[in-house]
């Protein structure tokens, strides 16, 4: 069977199993790219040919500093600028050019005198990249993004009443929701540890991708509360460094 028509069926079973599993297109064109690389990799022997995938965690610096300023002038706990992100994501490999997907959650909260302040982002990209140095089972390449993903900011106090009917007609809590655009570019490294010899290497990997988020949120954002549109909201959101660390696994044929 060759690869056109590999691909052609692997379509069709995802189609037929993805249902409630896969419902964002980002992960199923993900899923595809991964194993289309592996099945290339078993049948292109002319450089590299292959694909990785798996789930990552680490850390995600925020541009929060106007939104602190505001935060703290009314009373407000501040957010830290560092944040846990967790998320994943895969490619695959044709030669030293390098295509994929990933999908990222951050969140972070901070409590204060009742009062409590909370972020949550989530975004994903399609991803570019080239590789620059590849031996074996050790390859390192550099990653670009571009994408899309939402922020919500939650500000709520503690129920001044224990009564449920007290607390019927009492709104403690605040979400402020947008959508944004994202950029990411980084350099990214991947081991794996399994088998590898001269010709072909796969099984359980581990990766580290170091660089930097870019989401020009204040540009082309539009603020909502309870689905009405918000003015003078300061900028924030997820820009700046980052650093992940992935566990997960792949093959690769050279």
């Amino acid at each position: 069977m060759n690869i056109k028509n590999k691909v052609v069926e692997l379509c069709k079973k995802i189609s037929q199993v993805g249902g409630e599993n896969i419902k964002k297109p980002g992960w199923l064109i993900t899923l595809v790219i991964l194993l289309v690389g592996l099945m290339y990799s078993q049948e292109v022997k002319n450089g590299q040919y292959g694909g990785l995938g798996g789930g990552d965690i680490g850390a995600q610096w925020l541009d929060v500093e106007e939104l602190n300023t505001q935060l703290k002038a009314a009373g407000l706990p501040e957010l830290k600028d560092v944040a846990l992100v967790n998320g994943g994501g895969g490619y695959g490999v044709m030669g030293r050019i390098i295509i994929g997907g990933e999908g990222y959650g951050i969140t972070t909260k901070e409590k204060s005198g009742g009062k409590t302040v909370q972020l949550d982002i989530g975004y994903g990209t399609f991803n570019v990249g080239y590789s620059i140095l590849s031996k074996q089972a050790f390859r390192m390449y550099v990653l670009g993004g571009i994408g899309g993903g939402e922020i919500s900011l939650k500000i709520f106090q503690n129920p001044d009443s224990t009564d449920f009917e007290d607390n019927l007609s009492t709104f403690n809590e605040n979400t402020f929701s947008t959508e944004f655009p994202i950029f990411k570019v980084g350099i990214n490294a991947d081991y794996i540890l399994s088998f590898s010899n001269d010709k072909a290497a796969g099984g359980l990997a581990i990766g580290l991708a170091v660089g930097y988020t870019y989401a020009p949120v204040e540009w082309v954002s539009e603020w909502k509360l309870s689905d009405r549109n918000m003015g003078g909201v300061p900028n924030f959101g997820p820009t700046g460094p980052y650093i992940t660390f992935r566990i997960g696994g792949g093959g690769f044929a050279f």
